[in-house]
This record gives C-alpha cells, sequence and structure tokens, in this order.
C-alpha cells in the first residue's frame, strides 16, 4: 500500500480531510432541507467536528494509558499528532458536542442529528481508505482470494503492519458496510421516519453491529484488548451503544403510537367529531427538540 501518495503528504490524511469536506457539506445541505439555517448549520458543523476530533484522541490516550503517562511528552509526537484515535469515542464526543450547541442555540435537535447520521457512514467509509493505504486498522491473517498483503516498509514502521502476509482488508469490510448497509437504511429511515431523531438512532444501532462484527478480523493490538483478548475497545462500546440506541428508537415508536389519539368509537363505527378533533389536534413535542423548536 501507500502510506504517503505524492511526496510527504499522506494517504490517511489526505483521505480524512475529503472524509470531513464530504461529510460538512452534506450536512450542511441535509440541515438546509429540514427547515434550518445554513449558517448556524455550518457553526455546529464546526464544533462538532472540533469535538470529535478532541475526543478521538482522548479515548487514544484513555485505551493506552500506561504508555502515555510513562512520558508525557508523547502527547506532543508526531506519531500521536498522526493518528486518529478511538473512532467511537470520536463519534460519541461529536454527537454530545452537537447536543449541547443545539440545546444552547435553541435548535431542534432530533432534526440536526439526523442531519449528521446520513454522512457519517460515507465520511467513515472514506476514511477507512485512508486506513487501507495507511497499513494501520489491519486485519488478521488471511488465505482469502481479496486478501491483502503490504510491502511498504514505512507503513511497518508506523503502524507495525505485517509485512509478505495476507491478512484480512478489515477497512473495506467497514467501508462496504457503511456504505452498503448503514448508508442506504439511514435513508431510508429518514424519509419514512416518525419523529425526529429515528435517523440517527438507526445510524448507532447498525454501525455498532457491523462494528462489533469487524473487529473479530482485527489484528492489530493497539486498538485495545480487554478480558484477555476476547473483546476489543470499539466492541465493548458497541454492546453498549447499539442496544442502547434500539431502545431509544424503540421508545421513540411507541410515543408516537400512544400520543395518536384514538378516532374510532367503542362500537366500532366511525366518528367523523372525533375525526375532526384528531385532525386538529397539533403532533406531540418531541422529547428532544427544545420547547421552542418543538
Amino acid at each position: 500500500m501507500h502510506p504517503l501518495l505524492i511526496g510527504f503528504l499522506p494517504s490517511y490524511g489526505l483521505m480524512a480531510a475529503t472524509a470531513l469536506l464530504v461529510a460538512w457539506i452534506w450536512f450542511i445541505r441535509g440541515a438546509e432541507r429540514d427547515g434550518l439555517d445554513p449558517h448556524e448549520a455550518g457553526r455546529i458543523a464546526f464544533w462538532t467536528v472540533v469535538g470529535g476530533l478532541l475526543g478521538a484522541k482522548l479515548g487514544l490516550v484513555i485505551v493506552d494509558f500506561g504508555w502515555y503517562a510513562g512520558d508525557l511528552g508523547r502527547l506532543l509526537s508526531i506519531d500521536f499528532l498522526r493518528a486518529a484515535g478511538v473512532i467511537w469515542a470520536g463519534v460519541l464526543s461529536g454527537l454530545v458536542t452537537l447536543a449541547v450547541l443545539a440545546w444552547r442555540a435553541e435548535l431542534p435537535l432530533g432534526r440536526l442529528l439526523d442531519a449528521v447520521a446520513v454522512p457519517l457512514p460515507v465520511s467513515q467509509a472514506i476514511g477507512r481508505i485512508g486506513c487501507l493505504l495507511a497499513g494501520c486498522c489491519y486485519g488478521s491473517s488471511c488465505a482469502l482470494p481479496w486478501a491483502v498483503t503490504y510491502h511498504s516498509a514505512e507503513a511497518h514502521d508506523q503502524q507495525g503492519v505485517p509485512l509478505g502476509v495476507g491478512l484480512h482488508p478489515t477497512p473495506l469490510y467497514e467501508a462496504a458496510w457503511n456504505v452498503l448497509v448503514v448508508l442506504p437504511a439511514v435513508m431510508l429511515v429518514r424519509a419514512r421516519r416518525q419523529r425526529p431523531g429515528e435517523a440517527a438512532l438507526a445510524y448507532l444501532v447498525l454501525y455498532g453491529s457491523g462494528r462489533f462484527v469487524v473487529e473479530l478480523f482485527r489484528g492489530d493490538a493497539v486498538r485495545g484488548l480487554w478480558f484477555g483478548g476476547l473483546l476489543s475497545t470499539s466492541q465493548l462500546i458497541s454492546l453498549v451503544v447499539a442496544p442502547a440506541a434500539a431502545v431509544a428508537w424503540l421508545s421513540l415508536r411507541l410515543r408516537q403510537r400512544a400520543s395518536q389519539p384514538s378516532t374510532s368509537r367503542p362500537d366500532g363505527k366511525s366518528d367523523a367529531a372525533s375525526d375532526a378533533a384528531a385532525d386538529s389536534t397539533p403532533p406531540a413535542s418531541e422529547p428532544w427538540e427544545h420547547p421552542k423548536n418543538a
């Protein structure tokens, strides 16, 4: 693979920048379609990205706390600055940042979360192509026809990827899952959502499920392993986030069903007065939207 594409330009850095640009543009357009101010959406997008990047780095420090605590100078090293960090930590910290900003600006959180949920799988897929090129997040040994083999000494020195050995292309596995499964499903849910926020919850459920499976084929240990190597850091997070998001999604649907008034009489006959009253009843406010924007 090619850790450096053009001279000193790192392939991962280029793909990460491309991913952020694509997500930024897509998010602002999606927010605008939902009736939100594009300038305000751009401000929120900027700080959400900052929060996500810082969260990903913090996750890396937490996972390898002993390593960094032994020499705080490593926090200023080129390797640390170049590392993406823990992606799950970045996603969650970015979402928390967005939620805080939306609350302070009195903006509808559910619609903002749905606007960011659509470009997330695409940006993550682009980033994973960068991982494949750089040699990070590599897979375990693989004898299948689609195995990848690294020969770059620089990739080995920087990422520790084995050379001359067939490996599972785990970055491609995750990229394919995000583009072929997560993205279409999130777009479908957003188009048919009954309440704002459902698309974001669908993303958390599907990405978490896919990420858990992909981790089974990873070969690098720097991502953090627990319980004697039984689970990785991302698997532990997925085990918490995906079920929690599924429960929240189900709760939203049940609340929507409960908020719909009955339009039939006990004897089963249609009641025109009840139908008219139901039509004039305003929709229930979203549980996570500011009252001013509900």
